[in-house]
C-alpha cells in the first residue's frame, strides 16, 4: 500500500507537468486580427468639410496668375520645416477677392506638368535653390521625370485657399532663415525655418 501512495503521487506530478506543458504551447496559428474601421462616403465627406486650412503664415506675397483672366491670389507659407532628410515646405493659396476662381496655370511648374515642381526655397548663404524631389517613371521619355513630391496646380481656390505641399532636399543644419521664390511672384525673404 505504502508502494501505491508514491507511485500515485509520480503520476499525478507527470500529470500536471503534461498539463502545463499544454499552457506554454506554441501560440495560436491562427490569431485573432482587429476589425477594420469602415466609414462610409458621407462620413468620408464630413472629415473633408470639416478639415480646415492652417490660418498661420510664416510670410504672404500675391500676384496674378499667367493664363489666369483677372485673378490676384494671395500665397502664404504655411510651414517650413527643415527634417533629418528632407525640407517640407507647406503654401495656402488663396483668392485675393474671397471668390472661388480657376487658378490653373503652368506658372508653378515647368511645362508640360502641371504642378508646384517650380517652387524654391533659397539658402542666401551660399546661393542654392532647392526645388521639390522629381523621380522617374516607368513611362518617362527623354529623361524627363514625371513624378514629383509636390501637389498639383490646384484647379481652383477661394478666399479661405487651399494647401499645396513640396518635400525638398534637406537643409544645412546651420540655415535658420531662407527665401521662398514663386516664379511670377515677389520674394518672400527671411522666412523662418522649423527644426523638427
Amino acid at each position: 500500500m505504502s508502494r501505491g501512495i508514491p507511485a500515485l503521487l509520480a503520476a499525478a506530478g507527470v500529470a500536471v507537468a503534461l498539463a502545463l506543458t499544454g499552457c506554454t504551447a506554441a501560440p495560436d496559428p491562427h490569431p485573432s486580427t482587429p476589425t477594420p474601421t469602415v466609414q462610409t462616403a458621407d462620413e468620408v465627406a464630413q472629415q473633408i468639410r470639416d478639415t480646415t486650412v492652417p490660418t498661420r503664415s510664416l510670410a504672404q506675397t500675391s500676384g496674378m496668375l499667367d493664363g489666369v483672366d483677372d485673378v490676384t491670389v494671395k500665397i502664404d507659407v504655411v510651414t517650413l520645416d527643415a527634417l533629418p532628410d528632407s525640407t517640407l515646405l507647406e503654401l495656402r493659396i488663396a483668392t485675393a477677392s474671397g471668390e472661388q476662381a480657376d487658378i490653373s496655370t503652368f506658372q508653378f511648374a515647368v511645362e508640360p506638368f502641371l504642378d508646384t515642381r517650380n517652387i524654391g526655397i533659397v539658402d542666401t548663404a551660399d546661393g542654392t535653390t532647392y526645388r521639390p524631389f522629381t523621380y522617374p517613371n516607368a513611362r518617362d521619355v527623354d529623361g524627363q521625370n514625371t513624378g514629383c513630391l509636390c501637389n498639383d496646380v490646384p484647379t481652383s481656390t477661394d478666399g479661405t485657399g487651399i494647401l499645396v505641399s513640396m518635400i525638398m532636399p534637406p537643409l544645412p543644419a546651420e540655415v535658420s532663415t531662407v527665401d521662398v521664390v514663386i516664379p511670377g511672384m515677389e520674394k518672400m525673404t527671411d522666412v523662418p525655418v522649423g527644426r523638427s
